[in-house]
């Protein structure tokens, strides 16, 4: 599916309607250029799952988790692989315990390829259009 978002608040709405769909379990890859707007749609899908933590970009601490009022999806793992080197550093977060549990979801900004294969995979990519204009196109593994 592809949207066009004109504005952040707009990338927040589409990311309101994604988060509706989710059933809790799922793995999204967050894709997309610095200043695309990744956290800004986490920031609607938190919003959306009744969380009320402040959500901010993981990308100095690699991993936040927000608490939500949601009644089946009570988890969400925020992470960010910039600063990482390979997918084994995740081993050291422990993210195992997280994959595929019924009550989390894993959003990941700057995914590994090698976490593809990953049960009920969601990549979503965003990229510039102009100043305030993004396209994001969300699809299924």
């Amino acid at each position: 599916m592809l949207y066009h978002s004109h504005s952040a608040e707009e990338t927040k709405q589409i990311a309101d309607a994604f988060a509706k769909t989710l059933t809790g379990g799922e793995y999204i890859s967050l894709k997309g250029d610095l200043g695309t707007g990744k956290t800004t749609f986490v920031q609607g899908v938190a919003q959306a799952l009744g969380s009320k933590d402040p959500v901010r970009s993981p990308t100095f601490t690699i991993l936040n988790l927000y608490q939500t009022t949601h009644p089946y999806i009570n988890k969400i793992v925020h992470l960010d692989c910039y600063r990482l080197r390979s997918c084994q550093d995740l081993h050291v977060l422990e993210l195992e315990e997280w994959l595929n549990q019924p009550d989390a979801i894993i959003l990941t900004e700057w995914p590994f390829e090698q976490m593809s294969e990953v049960k009920k995979h969601i990549i979503i990519t965003l990229s510039h259009v102009s100043e305030q204009e993004r396209d994001i196109e969300i699809k299924e593994k």
